[in-house]
C-alpha cells in the first residue's frame, strides 16, 4: 500500500489571514495546532520503521515522554541511550544499527556485552533494542535474536526489547502514564530476556 498523499496548504502572509474573516482565521489556527501535535506524534512512528541513531532519537523520545531523564550519546557506528531512575539506578540501552535478526557473536551482542562489563555497575539494567524487519508490520515480523543469542544475553542477565514494545509503551503512557512508568521500573528489574507489555494492557 502506498504512503498517502502529502497535501500542504498554503495560508499566505501573515497579512493575508488577517485580512480574512475571523473564522479563517480561527480555522488556520486550528490546522496549524493539529499540524503540529500530527508531527510530535510522527516522531514516535521511527521506533516501527527505524533503526540506529534515528531509533534512538526516538527511543530517548519514549522515555522522555515519560518523564524519564533520558540522554542519547551517539558514536562511529553505534547509539545507547542511559535513563535515569531514582536511587541512582539506570537503564542502559544499547540500540541496534542491524535490520536482520540478531545472531549470537553479532556486534550489537558483543557491544551490550561491552556496556554490561566496562560501563555498567550493580544498579543498572543493560537493555538491547532492536527492530528487526523495520520494513514490515510489527504483527508480521519473526524473532529479533535467535534463540542462542537471547540465551546468552539472558545469562548476562542483560535484557532484550524491540522496538515496537516501546511503541506500545508510548502508547500506553498517553492513557495511563502512571502504569507505563510502572512497566519502566519493571524493566530495570527485569531478569533478562525479552521484555514485553503484558497484553491485558494493549488496547
Amino acid at each position: 500500500m502506498s504512503a498517502p498523499a502529502q497535501l500542504p496548504i498554503e495560508f499566505g502572509p501573515d497579512w493575508v489571514i488577517a485580512e480574512m474573516p475571523p473564522g479563517y482565521r480561527t480555522r488556520v489556527a486550528e490546522i496549524q495546532r493539529l499540524t503540529a501535535d500530527l508531527q510530535a506524534m510522527r516522531r514516535f512512528g521511527r521506533l516501527l520503521c527505524e533503526v540506529g541513531i534515528p531509533l534512538a532519537e526516538a527511543v530517548q523520545d519514549v522515555f522522555t515522554a515519560i518523564k524519564f531523564d533520558a540522554e542519547l550519546t551517539a558514536g562511529p557506528g553505534c547509539a545507547d541511550v542511559v535513563v535515569r531512575l531514582d536511587g541512582g539506578r539506570r537503564l542502559l540501552l544499547h540500540v541496534a544499527a542491524d535490520r536482520q535478526p540478531l545472531q549470537r557473536k553479532s556486534t550489537e551482542v558483543a557491544h551490550t556485552f561491552q556496556i554490561l562489563h566496562e560501563e555498567a555497575n550493580e544498579f543498572d539494567r543493560v537493555v538491547l533494542v532492536t527492530n528487526a524487519e523495520p520494513d514490515t508490520p510489527p504483527s508480521h515480523r519473526g524473532g529479533a535474536v535467535t534463540a542462542e543469542a537471547l540465551a546468552f544475553l539472558s545469562r548476562m542477565s542483560a535484557s532484550h526489547v524491540a522496538a515496537p514494545t516501546l511503541f506500545q509503551l508510548w502508547k500506553l503512557s498517553l492513557q495511563e502514564p502512571g502504569r507505563a512508568r510502572e512497566l519502566v521500573e519493571r524493566l530495570h528489574s527485569d531478569p533478562g530476556g525479552t521484555f514485553e507489555v503484558p497484553s491485558a494492557l494493549l488496547a
